[in-house]
């Protein structure tokens, strides 16, 4: 008799602890995609959207197309927009900085939430610098500048970037 009830005793207990099993996975389930549904909504209103960094957003390089002329390109991706008055160019000359200046096409008027009422440039840029003023067989290191934003919000920083030159 010890030993039906015994038998019996552990058939129920194993009963129970799997209907306790099945109802603590079924509600770990459900806890676990209630929080990933907590989790994806609140990640992506904290971190918003997310933004290019500077070198893919302006993406820049120069060509040099005839002698003494600078070409300096911005392959500017879609949803960013330069400042056209934030463009720079400056070279060092016997310990001095001497501001070169630069030829750019023509801008578009834009009300911007950091600047206010501003030129500036939705697609690729092209400025054009003439070198003929710099003294000859001589290397240089040209620094130009220029700043960004992303039409969702986010401005950059001034952007700089050298220019190894050698005339």
């Amino acid at each position: 008799m010890v030993t039906l009830l015994n038998k019996q005793a552990r058939r129920a207990a194993i009963k129970l602890l799997a209907i306790a099993a099945v109802w603590a996975v079924s509600n770990i389930d459900s806890a676990s995609i209630n929080a990933q549904g907590i989790s994806s909504a609140s990640q992506s209103v904290l971190s918003g959207p997310r933004f290019l960094p500077a070198e893919q957003a302006f993406n820049f390089y120069t060509s040099l197309p005839e002698p003494n002329t600078l070409k300096l390109h911005w392959l500017v991706a879609p949803g960013y927009y330069l400042y056209q008055d934030k463009f720079t160019l400056s070279v060092q000359v016997n310990g001095e900085t001497v501001l070169l200046p630069l030829q750019l096409p023509d801008a578009i008027a834009h009300n911007d939430e950091f600047f206010g009422d501003v030129q500036v440039y939705f697609e690729d840029v092209v400025a054009q610098v003439d070198l003929q003023t710099l003294p000859k067989n001589t290397d240089y290191t040209l620094m130009v500048e220029y700043q960004g934003c992303a039409e969702a919000g986010f401005c950059y920083t001034l952007q700089q970037q050298e220019i190894p030159l050698a005339l």
